[in-house]
């Protein structure tokens, strides 16, 4: 892969280990209605899950919905896209949800056809979030809403690894994300794209669990395969996070910054 579109094409092909590891990543867990609340997602609702992962945020915008809405479940990857598939068959819900395997940043779907439009940790990897935001509300009826949730990586805290340990790790993996600090962005971003009214909300959660630990993990990976970084740095990283997941010392924070854009 090369570097230079790394951002993108490390979601187009993941290999089987990184795969399993983003299936605990997706899990929305026990702060999902907070992340989800700004969306306002009702009953009848059509609604997008643009970069739908592993399928678990399109299960819960499905049960949302109910029965008389509809799910457009969109990803570039197409393990993830059969994941969604069965996710949602197993849980009774292939009726409402449909599944589209993306291969271009152009949505399939008819000028105000949406209510609502969800994108999870998404944006930061897209290669035009200006463009991307004018895509989406080109799709959303007068009204609608785009929900936007994303990291800001730079203010991502972790504990107990060093910091200067930690920066040099997401510096030298830093080809991973086309807009890092995507999180601070987005309000411009949306204003800049002709949203009629644009709210923020910034949800910061504490992990001590670890659950933190597979972006850890991968960030490493990212590291390694730039060919930038000295190894001795990312190791120790990667054990220091692992041996405090297992003692019980782990501590981290990933603001989640919640855009949500009216059209």
């Amino acid at each position: 892969m090369s570097l230079d579109s790394y951002y993108k094409d490390h979601w187009v092909e993941i290999e089987p280990e990184r795969l399993e590891r983003y299936e605990a990543q997706f899990i929305l867990g026990n702060r999902g209605d907070r992340l989800l609340a700004p969306a306002d997602i009702a009953a009848e609702q059509v609604v997008a899950d643009y970069g739908c992962g592993p399928g678990y945020l399109s299960v819960e915008l499905a049960n949302r919905v109910g029965p008389m809405g509809h799910v457009h479940a969109f990803d570039i990857n197409a393990d993830f896209v059969e994941r969604t598939r069965k996710r949602v068959a197993d849980e009774g819900l292939a009726e409402r949800v449909t599944v589209t395997h993306l291969e271009s940043d152009m949505l399939p779907l008819d000028d105000d056809c949406l209510d609502r439009l969800v994108i999870k940790n998404v944006l930061v990897y897209v290669d035009d979030p200006l463009a991307s935001l004018r895509e989406f509300r080109r799709a959303v009826r007068p009204g609608g809403k785009v929900h936007a949730i994303d990291s800001d990586f730079y203010m991502a805290a972790f504990d107990p690894i060093d910091i200067d340990d930690w920066r040099h790790v997401l510096d030298a993996g830093i080809h991973a994300f086309r807009t890092p600090a995507i999180g601070r962005k987005m309000y411009g971003i949306a204003l800049g794209a002709g949203f009629s009214e644009v709210a923020v909300e910034v949800v910061a959660v504490p992990d001590f669990t670890g659950r933190m630990l597979s972006f850890i993990i991968n960030t490493a990976g990212y590291a390694r395969e730039g060919g930038r970084h000295d190894e001795a740095v990312v190791s120790r990283v990667v054990e220091v996070a692992s041996r405090a997941v297992e003692e019980g010392t782990f501590f981290a924070l990933n603001p989640q910054f919640l855009v949500t854009a009216t059209v």
